[in-house]
Order: structure tokens, then sequence, then C-alpha cells
């Protein structure tokens, strides 16, 4: 941007009169004559040439107001393309995940998304898979993370990886050392839910030969910061718990993620899931291929 000096010149210039110039700048017609006086003793030679018609600039005096007129240019393309380039990139996500993705994975990729589009919002929700679906059929959230089994026609998966359902201890539970997990197991001792779990647990009763609702966890957090404090406190629970390939992060805090030996824990797809009808502007693209990568990298995909 031009100083102060030199912005008086300029629009003394343009007007060929101080007093112009003084209303178009809204200042005192003496501060622009001090302003001038000042930028001629600087560059040691006269710029106006005072006569009857207003202001003439001299030789010297021409050279530097197309030099500022380049200038003045210049920036005023600038600020529009800054302009221009900031509107392109704000806007909003809107994401519906489980908290235990929205914890493990979606920090990193934001930090990095944020170098990119500093601009753009992003929500993230955190609900429970049957709401996520719902969300997306009534176009409440542009994508979410889930489970990616047996959706309704009108959703898809953009990209699915497989990630084993297992059980989360204290290190020091009785089956943080066993090499192989099996469900009964598990079933032996006092479990906590997540109500994300609640809602995989019911959906696979009957496929693993149980009543349905026959098997009741003794407690539900929706809050998965609790269930892992409370798992450090009690050695005797344990917790159903989708592997999101951040297990040296879970051992650093006294607790063990181990795989549950049964197919169905172990093929259990999750999913980037949006609306067929989905039409995405690029910076959700781009989010999207940033958890993807973050998927790939993750687990086996």
């Amino acid at each position: 941007m031009l100083s102060i000096e030199y912005r008086y010149f300029y629009q003394s210039a343009l007007d060929s009169s101080i007093r112009k110039a003084s209303q178009n700048l809204n200042i005192n017609s003496s501060a622009i004559v001090r302003q001038i006086q000042k930028l001629e003793d600087r560059l040691q030679t006269k710029l106006f040439i005072r006569n009857a018609r207003g202001l003439e600039l001299t030789n010297e005096g021409k050279l530097l107001f197309d030099h500022l007129s380049i200038q003045n240019e210049v920036n005023t393309n600038f600020l529009s393309d800054l302009k221009q380039n900031k509107t392109g990139t704000t806007g909003e996500i809107n994401i519906s995940t489980g908290e235990t993705f929205a914890v493990q994975f979606l920090s990193p990729i934001i930090s990095k998304f944020r170098k990119i589009y500093p601009d753009v919002k992003i929500k993230i929700s955190s609900r429970q898979p049957d709401t996520i679906i719902d969300n997306l059929i009534t176009n409440k959230t542009d994508f979410g993370i889930s489970f990616a089994k047996d959706l309704p026609k009108t959703l898809k998966s953009l990209f699915v990886c497989n990630f084993p359902m297992g059980i989360l201890c204290s290190s020091n539970h009785i089956l943080a050392n066993k090499s192989e997990i099996l469900l009964d197991d598990c079933l032996k001792f006092p479990l906590i839910f997540h109500p994300g779990t609640v809602t995989f647990w019911n959906s696979i009763q009957r496929e693993i030969g149980e009543k349905l609702y026959s098997i009741n966890p003794n407690l539900i957090s929706n809050s998965f910061a609790f269930i892992k404090n409370y798992l450090i406190e009690d050695e005797n629970y344990l917790t159903f718990f989708t592997s999101v390939g951040s297990v040296r992060e879970i051992h650093s805090k006294q607790l063990v993620f181990k795989t549950v030996n049964h197919k169905l824990f172990l093929n259990n797809k999750v999913g980037i899931i949006v609306s067929k009808n989905s039409k995405f502007k690029k910076f959700t693209l781009d989010f999207i291929d940033l958890v993807k990568k973050e998927f790939a990298t993750s687990v086996e995909c």
C-alpha cells in the first residue's frame, strides 16, 4: 500500500488541485501541502508547478505519477484476487460420526485441512450409527463415518475399510496378556458399552446365537473419555471397541486393545457414507480425500 505522502501526491496529481484532493481525501489542504513538501525534500526534486489552471506535473512528477499508477493497479488487483480467493474457500462441512472415530481420526486430518482451507468451518456431530444414517437420508449432514453394512438404497459408501471389533481393557486385566481372545472369554466379565457399540451388538446377537438383549452391559456411557478412565480405575471391566488404528496411543494410557477371534468381529466394515444425490464442493472432496488417506495408513482397507 502507498505511504501517506505518496497517496497525497497521487490524489493531488489526479485532481490537478490541492483543494479537490483535500475534498476527496477528506483531509485539510495544509496537511496535503506539508506531505508533498516532505516528499519533494526527500526526493530532492520539484513535483508540481502551480499555474492558473491548478497543478501541473513536472517531468519528475510525471515519472513518479506513472510509477505510482502502476503500483496502485497492482495493489488493486492483488486485493481483488485475495477477496476472490477467500470467497472461494469459505463454507462449512458437516460431519456425523461416532465419538471413537472423531477422537482417533479427525484431529490430525483437520490440522492438515486447515493449512489449505483456513476459512472453511467444520462441524462434527458425535452420533450413534442409526442417527448418522438418518442424518444422511434427511440431508442434515454432508457425510458420515460409520458402519457400512446394510445401507439404505439412497446411500452409498465412498470408501470402506475393515475395522475389527475388539475389547478394550486395563493393562492389568486377566485378558490383557491372553494371546487369543474368544467371545466367550469376553462374556465372563462385566461390560461397559458405548451407545454405538450397543447398536453394533444388537445387530449381531441373533447371528452369534444369542437371544436378542440377553446380554446387557453393566454400564453405558456416551463418553469415550469416561469409559477409558473407568477401565483404568476398575480392572474387572472391559468394553467392546472398534479398532481405529491407534493402538499405541491406547497403550500409552494404560489400556490394551485386543481383537476378538470371531468372524463377525473381525469383519467389521466402516466407511465414508454419503447420499447418492450429494454434490460436494471441492473443499469437501479434499477433506474426504484426507480421510481416505488416514484410513489407508491406519488400517487394512
